[in-house]
């Protein structure tokens, strides 16, 4: 059921923990203001987030948890928790979002209750994990995960219809629905929230699904079972696109781009790929677009690279036209790489020229961070990544490997599991360019 909330209180939790309990604390360190707040925090009483309790899952991924936090929450991740970012995330999964909707509402659960479902109000009449007053349903609702995110994510695609909220600033959208009077404080938290998700989102029962360009400039449409990893579907079109695509990236489910040898970058729609591939006349899109690859990160951010120059590009339309592909920004040089892809918001996975798996992050005022995840990756000649850690690796003689990292956001690789004994597939492979649709576009 869709509804408009009605203006909530100004704070909530954010007022009464974060601001009131550091005070009486007298606190005068940031470690000494969190230290105060989980104190005042552990009087209130919380009702549980999953049936059962915390799990021992949960408990081991609040040990990981701890290990790579930054914000409010370094160091104080508990088995509980985790059951409650849990219930939101399985809530906003269910209802088909991708992970920047989890990651949203992660992020207000943090600033307002420190990812507890508080079952005595606090603030007025708030409660719950998103800290909602009677204004938005019963007692019985807002102490239901499930519900409340749902609540939370009506508000939040009220306020941002046709999936604005892909492309607006996180904490804009948290502050947006909760109308807290310390609005700053969502957005430092998104970081964190990024990392819970990414630890907590299971792809387990999801369809990857995977363009491909042949030589000859057919293209094909491959579906996997993202937790066996089979290949359940591989279409290839009867029709041609006229020239051999030099750089593949697939926007959503039924748009991809590609360049030409000419350096014409040309919009690719598709009109099925239920039980044939099929698309329509490739649309021109402008020149200038040398690019040696490209990939989409699911959230308006097309990056490339021409040499070793890395680029990226604003991509305001579903289906862009010419103009809704711009905002240019040069990045860095000296990014030799063989193959790119995108994991996430802002963030891209490759192997370079050397062989290594190098992970990087593309930060707001386009500074970067990289690092070297494994070495030992020459045999691969592409990658492909959907999100969720999911990684899809392809052989020079046609084999395509899966791995699972397990928080892609960590920029550490030790935490990658592969799956060499059980491979996609050993042989078959033969595209000269692949492109994961990225998970909720």
């Amino acid at each position: 059921m869709r509804f408009t909330p009605r203006p909530i209180a100004a704070g909530l939790v954010a007022l009464a923990v974060l601001t009131a309990g550091a005070t009486a604390a007298g606190a005068t360190t940031e470690s000494d203001a969190t230290a105060a707040r989980m104190q005042q925090l552990a009087a209130y009483a919380t009702a549980p987030c999953v049936t059962g309790g915390p799990t021992a899952a949960d408990t081991a991924a609040a040990t990981r948890l701890n290990g790579v936090l930054t914000g409010a929450l370094k160091g104080h991740m508990t088995p509980y928790r985790v059951s409650c970012a849990r219930a939101v995330i399985d809530a906003v999964q269910a209802r088909g979002l991708d992970e920047r909707a989890a990651v949203i509402a992660i992020t207000t659960t943090i600033v307002e209750s420190l990812i507890e479902n508080i079952s005595e109000r606090v603030d007025h009449t708030s409660l719950g994990l998103f800290q909602q007053l009677d204004s938005w349903g019963t007692e019985s609702q807002r102490l239901n995960p499930a519900w409340a995110t749902g609540a939370f994510l009506d508000a939040m695609e009220g306020f941002y219809p046709n999936g604005s909220w892909r492309t607006a600033k996180i904490g804009d959208v948290c502050q947006r629905v909760q109308r807290s009077a310390f609005p700053e404080r969502y957005q430092p938290e998104a970081a964190d929230a990024q990392r819970i998700v990414d630890e907590l989102s299971s792809p387990a029962a999801t369809t990857v699904s995977v363009y491909g360009a042949l030589s000859d400039g057919r293209l094909t449409y491959s579906t996997i079972n993202s937790q066996t990893g089979d290949r359940t579907k591989t279409l290839v079109s009867t029709d041609r696109l006229g020239f051999a695509p030099q750089a593949l990236a697939t926007l959503n489910f039924n748009t991809v781009l590609a360049t030409s040898p000419a350096g014409v970058l040309y919009r690719i729609d598709v009109i099925t790929n239920d039980n044939s591939l099929q698309f329509g006349s490739p649309v021109a899109l402008g020149s200038g677009w040398t690019h040696d690859m490209l990939t989409y990160d699911g959230h308006g951010h097309l990056y490339g690279i021409a040499g070793s120059t890395l680029m990226s590009y604003v991509v305001s339309r579903p289906k862009p036209a010419s103009n809704q592909i711009g905002q240019r920004a040069v990045i860095g040089t000296g990014f030799t790489m063989r193959t790119i892809a995108a994991t996430g918001d802002d963030w891209l996975v490759g192997i370079s020229t050397a062989g290594v798996l190098r992970s990087y992050h593309i930060a707001a005022d386009y500074t970067w961070t990289g690092t070297t995840l494994a070495d030992r990756w020459s045999t691969f000649d592409q990658i492909v990544s959907p999100g969720y850690g999911l990684y899809y690796a392809q052989t020079c003689d046609g084999a395509l490997y899966r791995y699972h990292d397990h928080n892609p956001f960590d920029l550490d690789g030790s935490d990658i599991q592969g799956f060499g004994a059980d491979p996609v597939d050993t042989q078959g492979w033969t595209q000269t360019l692949l492109s994961a649709q990225p998970f909720g576009t």
